[in-house]
């Protein structure tokens, strides 16, 4: 019985039995917490919601809904013995029209989601099948989704249907933010004849003015500051590594997914630091991400600003392996990228590869519009 003396306070307030009443016994579980704050109410709760079976799933996955993953994780054992125990059923009476609105919902946290998809694929085999090609928006299904697409528009293509494999291959396109399912469809199209613009679609930075190496023994490149740091001067020349007079260079990458090989547009080197920069222009303010992966590590200035600084050596370059929280400004805006490069990995056969990759995007991974435009000579950071 629930009966701890925090429940009964809280039933006398609410005037229910909480042995009755799932809202109650949901709600004690909802206070639990971190270091067994709130456990023995919580296995209380947890016994009488158990008890009251299936009646209890939908407010229980609605209370699923949680940031509290203490909570989180007693709900979800709520769940699995009430949907064990009605499954054993000879017919059970699972609210299957309220879990597909449920699973429908994408405002909804994904594990709880899919946790629902699960039933009812096991009572309803025909519903995913017809259900999961529409979630193409749907930050939680997305990737199953735009998967799907890829799958027929190579079924299409088996069956020398191109105008279908377009359509299909672009429906992928235009709605993959995964970087690996906008490389494919991509791909797909150009086979196809048709276009498709990775570096706008994800939002990729791939125009850049670039100089290096200087010299940073040690790894001593994260914290030195070289003179590009303190104003930008893209007709300025500076000391480099080994004696090297520097100056800008301009580059446009044609990688598809923007990674511009340092080595090969400035130097093979170790132990040094190069920079990136670029200025581009958008239509309007708008809060944005700046994601970025870099070889060995990168600091980000915008506007001047630095939003974005990693220390990490010898961990290669991942896509989206950095991200920070920006403000586009109205107009013209300055990015300024500082690349290092570490000493030489202790087994020889490792490549000491440097690159550098960077994108603007919404927190979803859509690629923030913007224009790249020709930069001032001169920028003070």
């Amino acid at each position: 019985m629930l009966r701890s003396l925090s429940s009964l306070i809280l039933a006398v307030l609410l005037g229910v039995d909480p042995d009755d009443d799932p809202a109650l016994a949901l709600a004690v579980i909802a206070k639990s917490g971190q270091q067994g704050v709130g456990a023995a109410d919580a296995a209380a709760a947890r016994q009488a919601l158990v008890r009251h079976g299936i009646k209890t799933l939908p407010p229980l996955l609605i209370a699923m809904d949680t940031a509290n993953p203490v909570a989180a994780n007693w709900y979800r054992t709520v769940y699995e013995e009430i949907v064990t125990q009605e499954l054993a059923k000879p017919q059970p009476q699972v609210p299957l029209e309220f879990c597909k609105d449920f699973v429908s919902d994408s405002r909804r946290l994904g594990r709880p989601r899919r946790l629902v998809l699960g039933l009812i694929d096991r009572l309803e085999p025909s519903f995913k099948p017809s259900w999961l090609p529409t979630r193409l928006d749907d930050s939680e299904f997305r990737f199953e989704a735009v998967s799907l697409a890829l799958q027929a528009g190579e079924q299409a293509l088996k069956s020398k249907d191109q105008e279908v494999a377009k359509a299909q291959f672009r429906k992928a396109f235009e709605h993959a933010l995964e970087s690996a399912q906008v490389a494919q469809s991509a791909a797909k199209l150009k086979s196809l004849g048709e276009h498709a613009d990775v570096a706008r679609h994800l939002g990729l930075v791939v125009d850049w003015w670039l100089v290096g190496p200087f010299d940073a023994p040690a790894k001593t490149g994260f914290k030195a500051v070289f003179e590009p740091e303190q104003r930008v001067d893209l007709t300025a020349t500076y000391p480099g590594k080994d004696g090297a007079t520097l100056s800008w260079k301009r580059h446009h990458e044609t990688e598809t997914l923007g990674q511009v090989n340092l080595i090969k547009e400035l130097a093979q080197t170790a132990e040094a630091v190069c920079y990136a920069y670029a200025e581009i222009e958008v239509d309007a303010a708008r809060t944005a991400q700046v994601r970025c992966g870099a070889d060995d590590n990168c600091t980000v200035w915008l506007n001047g600003e630095k939003v974005l600084a990693r220390e990490q050596w010898l961990n290669g370059t991942r896509f989206d392996r950095f991200v920070a929280p920006i403000k586009l400004l109205t107009g013209r805006n300055t990015l300024l990228v500082k690349v290092c490069q570490g000493p030489q990995h202790k087994d020889p056969e490792v490549p000491n590869n440097w690159s550098v990759q960077l994108r603007l995007c919404d927190p979803q991974g859509r690629g923030s519009a913007f224009q790249v435009i020709q930069p001032h000579r001169t920028k003070s950071q």
